[in-house]
């Protein structure tokens, strides 16, 4: 694995090892995420929910994200953050917390009262066996989250109704067998001009 742009380009992050019960997001759509978010990234905090390998929040940070909190419950997983961010030299900047990203959102996202760039890769199977809670949780961010605040959300299935409250509040894009959808306080506006003013835009697959 590996930063794929920013201050950091280049440099390679470790995957999962262990008994870290760890599914990474793919530099493809991690790229293509940032395609979208990636030049909003300054003057934000990163939240990188269900971290794993914290790919996300790390890949935030060397964009220009101001700093970076990582939650994740797996404990193999929380060292490798930790040894992530160490590889990368950005202890400084980062918080990880060992916690459950559905309770830590719930409780502790809407305190930050600043500009957030809320990354989601929860478990694929969760859209299945828990799409209320996934739900619960996108609607209580969208409701608490400051002004300027964004969300990019991974999914391995149709994001619709049932997982999004208000689909055509989102950008949603397909590439291959994963959705991703990117939800912006005030509207898609901010994101779609800076996504033009990159030139970067992914073909939908």
């Amino acid at each position: 694995m590996r930063i794929i742009a920013g201050q950091k380009r280049g440099h390679k992050i470790e995957g999962p090892r262990g008994s870290t019960r760890t599914r990474p997001t793919s530099d493809m759509v991690r790229e293509s995420i940032f395609n979208i978010v990636g030049p909003l990234m300054p003057g934000r905090t990163a939240v990188d929910l269900f971290a794993g390998t914290g790919a996300l929040g790390l890949e935030a940070l060397s964009r220009g994200a101001d700093a970076a909190v990582f939650v994740e419950k797996d404990r193999d997983a929380v060292a490798l953050i930790h040894a992530n961010v160490a590889k990368l030299r950005y202890q400084d900047r980062c918080q990880i917390r060992l916690a459950d990203a559905y309770r830590w959102a719930r409780a502790h996202a809407a305190d930050l009262d600043r500009p957030l760039a809320v990354f989601l890769d929860p478990p694929y199977r969760d859209y299945e066996t828990a799409a209320k809670r996934v739900r619960a949780m996108l609607d209580g961010l969208v409701e608490g989250l400051p002004d300027g605040s964004l969300i990019a959300l991974e999914a391995g299935r149709t994001l619709d109704e049932r997982i999004l409250s208000d689909p055509d509040s989102w950008d949603v894009r397909r590439y291959g067998d994963t959705q991703i959808a990117v939800w912006t306080r005030g509207g898609l506006d901010a994101a779609d001009e800076a996504e033009a003013e990159t030139g970067e835009e992914p073909d939908d697959a």
